[in-house]
């Protein structure tokens, strides 16, 4: 993997990214272990779409890492940063654990891609049958 250089503009984008409390709280949880937004929204108890918008942004900040699995995005912070970045981040984490310890209880709790077990115990959909008007 390539490190990714971070200059002045990106260093810019990092601290208006990591600026925001509940993005904060986003890293947070991402330096406990890689999440989809279902288990963010467990954690964090916000809406998809405002889950959505926060991890997008720490994205575009070149921060986190997007995995397809199936049909869900994992995200995970980025291992190839600077170290001095990672460093932060996980000082970062560290912090906002403490300050938030219900968002690690909430994840304690809510089983690893909760949304999946969900998706799966779904019964199968019936297939579809075309009736014709006589």
């Amino acid at each position: 993997m390539q490190t990714m250089g971070i200059g002045t503009g990106d260093m810019i984008a990092v601290a208006r990214a990591l600026g925001d409390e509940t993005r904060a709280r986003v890293v947070g949880m991402l330096g406990v272990r890689a999440l989809c937004v279902c288990e963010l929204m467990a954690v964090l108890c916000l809406s998809q779409a405002t889950v959505s918008d926060h991890v997008r942004i720490l994205v575009d900040a070149g921060l986190l890492t997007a995995s397809k699995q199936s049909y869900w995005t994992v995200y995970s912070v980025r291992q190839d940063l600077p170290l001095e970045t990672l460093q932060f981040l996980s000082r970062l984490a560290e912090q906002v654990q403490m300050a938030f310890p219900g968002d690690r209880t909430r994840l304690t709790d809510t089983p690893v891609f909760f949304c999946r077990t969900d998706f799966t115990d779904r019964p199968a959909p019936h297939p579809r049958t075309l009736h014709r008007k006589s």
